[in-house]
């Protein structure tokens, strides 16, 4: 196995940096079913350190992390450590009569690992999106936050037609988030064909 130590007080050089790099994937790919590994969305290089980013930044993922991946100092943390309100990643909400976001069930299992919702186009018009969504919780204050949602988004461009449908799949990760019963929201931006700005449109489901 490829040793992770880089020899400390000194500037760790390109190739060690990346040798860390490639070790810390391999050991990621590694521990399939452990929580950490959701909770690790992206990892790339600086000039002096590994970036890990954490979906959930705190000192106990942080010492998950090198508890089963590695405890290298040239190793930085990042990411959010306490709950993002939604209020901070949506301007707000708009209901079209006909645009339309549902969940495809009214109520899921808590134990859900992805929950599946149909957009509805029956506007007159072309709507266009991407794969990016939000899931929203109450938290304990009655506001609503971001749920810890891993991965990528590929940014790519879907039209929907008049009368057309899309069903896509949103994740919920209870291994990490260890989901509680309740209501839940799902957040979808769309853009409506002639206009520049997206809007949010939102839908809500309950996990029992």
């Amino acid at each position: 196995m490829k040793s992770d130590t880089i020899t400390p007080h000194r500037t760790p050089s390109e190739n060690e940096l990346k040798d860390l790099q490639s070790l810390i994937l391999d050991r990621l790919r590694e521990i399939k079913g452990n929580p950490l590994q959701p909770n690790i969305c992206g990892i790339g290089l600086l000039p002096d350190a590994v970036e890990v980013y954490l979906e959930i930044n705190t000192k106990y993922w942080q010492n998950e992390f090198r508890k089963h991946i590695s405890n290298s100092p040239y190793i930085k943390f990042s990411g959010d450590s306490k709950p993002t309100p939604i209020s901070e990643l949506v301007d707000s909400v708009v209901e079209l009569d006909n645009v339309k976001l549902l969940p495809d069930t009214h109520s899921f299992s808590v134990n859900s690992k992805i929950v599946s919702f149909t957009l509805t186009n029956e506007s007159e018009n072309d709507i266009s999106f991407g794969e990016y969504y939000l899931i929203g919780y109450k938290g304990k204050d009655g506001k609503w936050y971001r749920l810890p949602n891993p991965g990528m988004f590929n940014d790519i461009g879907i039209e929907l037609k008049p009368t057309g449908k899309h069903t896509f799949e949103a994740a919920l990760t209870p291994s990490l988030n260890n989901n509680q019963p309740g209501v839940y929201r799902l957040y979808k931006s769309v853009r409506l064909e002639g206009k520049k700005q997206k809007i949010w449109l939102m839908t809500e489901f309950v996990l029992n």
